[in-house]
């Protein structure tokens, strides 16, 4: 299967996602992704503000982290897949599948918070932190939520590799023009923000090495009980 075909599987997964239809649902959702992104960012300041790691930990949230931003080129992407075929012949299939591998790392990363936002609305919960504990546990998805930073770490060592590929990059800088000639501009500037993102980096690895075992903590702390019972906090 092509790199767009694949695509096209994980937007037909997007767009059948109940909050689409549901009001209310969308959002609960949307409050449940502003207060996950004021998470992370308090969690990895110290990360996110070295001035190297801005412009990764900015692809992060507004890129791989799905919302608003995602949604417009989940819509962008539809009207253009149909007859994005010339789109293969421009650009390298690997930075196609690369590209891929962030938006479907972005439909996860939507699903997980999804089902959150799906049991606080059932509950009436308004969004704060003593809530977001007893809704992961509730859901109870500690598994899949580690399957997603794993999907996190794997874009980001895929994006690196083709980053430090000389001819693969000049061969996608290449394509830019016509890229943008046949309206395929959303695609290309979602895989350029990660190579943007990457390029101040020394090695990939120093950023998402540290974020990732961060997160699998935190996972395992919420997810942990004291000896009354009652749920771990974020680490925060």
């Amino acid at each position: 299967m092509s790199a767009l075909a694949n695509l096209q599987q994980h937007l037909n997964r997007f767009w059948a996602l109940p909050h689409h239809e549901d009001a209310a649902l969308n959002k609960k959702l949307h409050e449940v992704q502003s207060w996950q992104q004021a998470r992370i960012k308090r969690t990895h300041s110290a990360l996110f503000e070295q001035p190297k790691n801005q412009l990764m930990a900015d692809y992060f949230l507004t890129q791989l982290y799905g919302g608003d931003e995602f949604k417009v080129l989940a819509e962008q992407l539809g009207r253009i897949l149909p007859k994005a075929k010339k789109l293969e012949r421009l650009a390298k299939e690997s930075s196609l599948e690369a590209g891929s591998m962030g938006i479907q790392a972005s439909i996860l990363a939507i699903e997980l918070d999804l089902h959150l936002a799906q049991w606080l609305l059932e509950q009436e919960l308004t969004v704060n932190e003593e809530n977001m504990l007893l809704a992961y546990r509730t859901v109870d998805e500690a598994d899949e939520r580690r399957v997603q930073i794993h999907n996190l770490k794997d874009v980001c060592y895929r994006t690196d590799k083709d980053l430090n590929s000389f001819m693969l990059k000049k061969a996608f800088a290449m394509a830019k023009g016509a890229a943008y000639r046949y309206n395929f501009q959303p695609l290309y500037d979602f895989i350029d923000s990660g190579f943007k993102a990457m390029k101040p980096l020394k090695s990939v690895s120093s950023f998402i090495e540290p974020f990732c075992a961060r997160e699998l903590e935190v996972i395992d702390e919420v997810h942990a009980t004291d000896k009354g019972g009652k749920p771990a906090t974020f680490g925060v």
